[in-house]
C-alpha cells in the first residue's frame, strides 16, 4: 500500500538527494488536512486573484524581477503548455530543442504546430553539454516563420544554454524565446549560481519551485519578462485552462512558505554555497569516480561521473541506495545525478562524500573504451507532423523490427522524460540502439508496450 510504503521510507532514514527541494525538512511541514480548503470568503481565487493570492504573486514578481508572474499548482508542465499556447496560434511553426521535456512536445501536438528542432551536443557519458549558437542560427535561418524558440536551461544536469545570445537572435527575427527553466527556480538568488534566464532576456520562463527550493511537488511559476511582447490576457486564459479549477490550497500554502524563505534566505544560500564548495574540493581526491562542475553549469547538480571507473551510473545509484541509504535523483549509462537544494545539510553532503570514497576504493580503472552510445537526440526523417501522427491508426511492432517504420507513439527515458522516438518520424537504427542500450543499463523507459508473446514493442503508424 502506498501509505505504508511512504511511512516506511521516512522511517528508514534514507537521505534524499532527489527532488522535492524541501528535502522533507520539518520547518516547512504542516498537517495538509488543516490547510486543505477551497475558495471560501477571504482566501481569494487563483484564477481571478484580487486579495492574498494577488499579493503573493506581486511578491514573486519582486523576487524574480519579472513583469508579471503566475502561480502554478499543476507543475511546470502546465507552464510549458500555457507559454506555448500563448506564443502561437493554431497551425503556426515553432522551433524547439530536441532535448525538451515531453510536455513541450505535447503542447505542440495540442496546438497543431509544425515543429522544427535544434540539436544539442552530447558528451561521452550521454549527457547534454549544450547547444552551439550555430545550431540556433541554422534553425532560425531555415525556418523564419517560426513564432517562438523553446529551449531547456538549465537542463536536468544543470547545463546552461546561451540564453542571452539566443534571446537576441530570436528577437531580431521576430520570435519569442520560451525557456523551460524548471530546474532553475533558485537561480538569481546568489552570485555563486548562474544567472536566471529571465535576467538574460527570455520572454517567458517556467520554473518548478519544488525542484530546487523548499516547496511541495507540483508547485511552479510562469514569468513574463518586463520587456516581452506577450499578450498577458492569453497567458491568463491558458493558465486557467491547463490548471485545475479547484487549485490546492495545500500547494499554495507551500508556495507562500517558499516565498517567505526566499525573502529572508540570503544567509541560507551562503551556507549552501559553502557546503557545495567543500564537497567539490574534497571529492577532487577521488581516484575513479569523478565529481566536477563545468564552467557555467549549476553547481547544485552533482554529476557523479563513472566514465573512468568500472561501474555504471546505474550500479552506483544502486550501491548508494542499498548500502548507504542515499537515494539519488537519477542514473544513466556513465553517470548518476544527485540533486541538491538550499535545504541540504552539511551532514547530508558528508554522508554522500564518505559513501563515494568507500565505493571509489572498491572500484578499478575502467579498461578499454566506453561503449559507443546511440544518439539520444537523433532527429529522424519527418513523415507526419506530431498532431497528424497522433490521429493515424497504429499497431505494435517488436522493438528490433521497427527500423524503417513511422513512430506512432513517444518513447522516452525517464527521467528526464525527453523523447527518443517522436511520433511521425522514421524509426532509425540509432534510435533502436539507444532503446536497447537503455534497457540493458537498467534505465526506466516510458512508452514501450508488451505484446501477447511477451516481447517489448513500439507503436508504429500503419502504412
Amino acid at each position: 500500500m502506498l501509505d505504508d510504503a511512504l511511512k516506511n521510507y521516512t522511517r528508514e532514514n534514507v537521505y534524499p538527494f532527489h527532488m522535492p527541494g524541501h528535502k522533507r525538512h520539518m520547518n516547512f511541514g504542516v498537517d495538509p488536512y488543516q490547510v486543505d480548503i477551497t475558495e471560501i470568503e477571504g482566501f481569494d481565487n487563483l484564477h481571478e486573484p484580487e486579495g492574498i493570492l494577488l499579493e503573493m504573486t506581486k511578491r514573486i514578481e519582486r523576487l524574480y524581477h519579472s513583469g508579471e508572474s503566475f502561480l502554478l499548482v499543476n507543475g511546470s508542465t502546465s507552464g510549458n503548455l500555457t507559454a506555448i499556447f500563448s506564443a502561437t496560434d493554431w497551425g503556426d511553426e515553432i522551433i524547439i530543442g530536441r532535448n525538451c521535456h515531453k510536455s513541450v512536445y505535447h503542447a505542440a501536438e495540442l496546438r497543431r504546430l509544425k515543429v522544427w528542432y535544434t540539436k544539442p551536443e552530447v558528451d561521452e557519458k550521454g549527457m547534454v553539454t549544450g547547444t552551439p549558437m550555430e545550431e540556433y542560427e541554422r534553425a532560425i535561418r531555415l525556418h523564419p516563420k517560426a513564432k517562438a524558440v523553446v529551449i531547456t536551461s538549465p537542463t536536468y544536469e544543470g547545463m546552461m544554454e546561451p540564453v542571452e545570445a539566443v534571446a537576441e537572435l530570436a528577437h531580431k527575427n521576430g520570435m519569442l524565446l520560451i525557456v523551460d527553466g524548471a530546474h532553475g527556480a533558485h537561480l538569481g538568488f546568489h552570485p555563486y549560481f548562474p544567472k536566471s534566464p529571465l535576467e538574460l532576456g527570455a520572454d517567458m520562463v517556467i520554473m518548478s519551485l519544488h525542484k530546487t527550493l523548499p516547496s511541495m511537488t507540483q508547485t511552479a511559476v510562469l514569468h513574463i519578462n518586463k520587456d516581452a511582447e506577450v499578450e498577458s490576457w492569453k497567458v491568463k486564459k491558458y493558465e486557467a485552462m491547463f490548471q485545475s479549477s479547484s487549485p490546492s490550497y495545500v500547494l499554495m500554502y507551500s508556495i507562500a512558505r517558499c516565498i517567505g524563505f526566499l525573502e529572508q534566505g540570503e544567509s541560507e544560500f551562503d551556507v549552501y554555497k559553502n557546503n557545495l564548495e567543500s564537497f567539490y574540493e574534497d571529492c577532487e581526491k577521488l581516484k575513479h569516480i569523478k565529481v566536477e562542475c563545468k564552467k557555467g553549469q549549476d553547481p547544485g547538480k552533482l554529476v557523479l561521473d563513472t566514465t573512468k571507473a568500472n561501474i555504471s551510473g546505474y550500479q552506483l545509484q544502486q550501491r548508494l541506495r542499498e548500502s548507504y541509504g542515499i537515494e539519488l535523483e537519477m542514473a544513466s549509462f556513465y553517470y548518476a545525478l544527485a540533486m541538491t537544494s538550499v535545504m541540504d545539510t552539511e551532514g547530508g553532503f558528508s554522508r554522500l562524500k564518505n559513501a563515494l570514497f568507500e565505493i571509489d576504493a572498491t572500484c578499478q580503472k575502467r579498461e578499454g573504451a566506453l561503449v559507443a552510445l546511440g544518439d539520444c537526440y537523433h532527429i529522424g526523417e519527418k513523415r507526419e507532423e506530431l498532431f497528424t501522427a497522433a490521429e493515424q491508426p497504429r499497431v505494435l511492432c517488436p522493438v528490433c523490427e521497427a527500423v524503417g517504420k513511422i513512430a506512432g507513439g513517444m518513447i522516452s527515458i525517464y527521467p528526464p522524460a525527453v523523447p527518443l522516438l517522436v511520433p511521425g518520424e522514421i524509426i532509425e537504427k540509432e534510435m533502436i540502439q539507444m532503446i536497447l542500450q537503455a534497457r540493458e543499463a537498467g534505465l526506466t523507459i516510458n512508452g514501450l508496450e508488451l505484446q501477447k508473446d511477451g516481447r517489448e514493442a513500439v507503436s508504429v503508424i500503419v502504412n
